[in-house]
């Protein structure tokens, strides 16, 4: 039985790797995907939130002047971090990468790109939607 998260990983490691052979694909690869599964989340958690099945309580940081980077990092520590460490320990961690590429050798499908689209038009349309339906857009 395949894994889809293992699919996504092994897709997007071999196409950085087949299209960038020259730079860093570990630490790209890594924060581009962390930040897929971070708008996932975040997707799934503004829909609970509209429909009033969950709530999450904000983080308030006021670190830096203006809103727009302290947005970021609450983003970043609310999302992306427990992904990040997640994501770490499932691929990362001792080499794991290698046997992934190596039982998803011969893929299909583009998932990562798949996976990557959907996202982001996901994340797009949630946001105008959700403003629409809260009106506060």
């Amino acid at each position: 039985m395949n894994n889809l998260y293992y699919m996504v990983w092994a897709d997007a490691i071999q196409s950085f790797r087949n299209h960038h052979p020259n730079k860093n694909w570990r630490l790209t690869t890594f924060i581009f995907i962390t930040w897929m599964h971070a708008l996932n989340a975040w997707i799934i958690v503004l829909w609970l939130k509209y429909f009033n099945f969950f709530n999450i309580p904000k983080i308030n940081i006021d670190i830096f002047p203006g809103k727009l980077i302290d947005s970021f990092v609450v983003f970043t520590v609310e999302f992306a971090l427990p992904f990040a460490i997640l994501n770490y320990f499932l691929i990362f961690h001792k080499d794991r990468y290698e046997r992934i590429i190596n039982k998803y050798k011969e893929i299909k499908k583009r998932y990562a790109q798949i996976y990557s689209y959907s996202m982001i038009f996901g994340a797009f349309a949630s946001a105008i939607l959700y403003g629409i339906l809260t009106q506060s857009i």
